[in-house]
């Protein structure tokens, strides 16, 4: 049996996508007031710290009763998201972010354009951030896909030295062990990583 579609969440997966679906149902007047709320507010910007809404407050701001909203959030959400879907989104724009953390030191930045993307494993160096970082010897720790908008956001986290398979090899196995927590992973140092996941195995008692 096909599960439920949570009307809830189908506003809270299109103010992902608002700026789509403003073209995707552009010519579809029945939309129009629940794209103009999903607009009016940008709830993406985290500097405006804004909380998604709730059905109700979208209820009030359109004017549409409850069933309406519903019918028309399940319309939509299938004309994207399922097999008989008839339209497509479109993702043209890429966005390269890349974080670098070395203890107590940090440093982000965006590139709209990038000739290469590295891989996880190359080695890096840049030398226009030493104010942030004062080492210049970086490799590829990890890259994540991001999608909002009409945007692609590429995430590359930079670590400092040389990139290790066994150091890699060893993480992914301890958090399959549960020996380390995804949260520790993020929040502690490598060499505190390296500390808890070596002392778990005989070769380096």
């Amino acid at each position: 049996m096909e599960a439920q579609v949570s009307v809830k969440k189908i506003i809270r997966d299109f103010i992902y996508i608002g700026k789509q679906l403003d073209h995707l149902f552009k010519d579809r007047l029945e939309y129009k007031l629940i794209i103009d709320f999903i607009l009016a507010k940008d709830y993406l910007n985290e500097e405006l710290d804004l909380r998604l809404p709730k059905m109700k407050e979208v209820e009030e701001a359109t004017g549409l009763k409850s069933h309406t909203l519903r019918k028309l959030l399940l319309k939509m959400h299938s004309e994207i998201f399922t097999y008989e879907r008839k339209l497509n989104l479109s993702f043209n724009k890429v966005i390269y972010q890349f974080n670098i953390k070395f203890y107590n030191n940090h440093c982000f930045f965006r590139v709209d354009k990038l000739p290469h993307l590295p891989k996880i494993g190359e080695s890096v160096s840049l030398p226009f951030i030493s104010a942030s970082i004062p080492i210049n010897y970086f490799y590829v720790d990890n890259i994540q896909h991001e999608f909002e908008n009409d945007c692609q956001i590429i995430d590359i986290t930079l670590k400092v030295g040389s990139y290790s398979p066994y150091y890699h090899y060893m993480k992914d196995r301890a958090l399959e062990l549960r020996e380390i927590s995804q949260r520790e992973m993020y929040d502690l140092s490598e060499s505190q990583i390296k500390e808890i996941i070596y002392n778990k195995t005989p070769y380096y008692r």
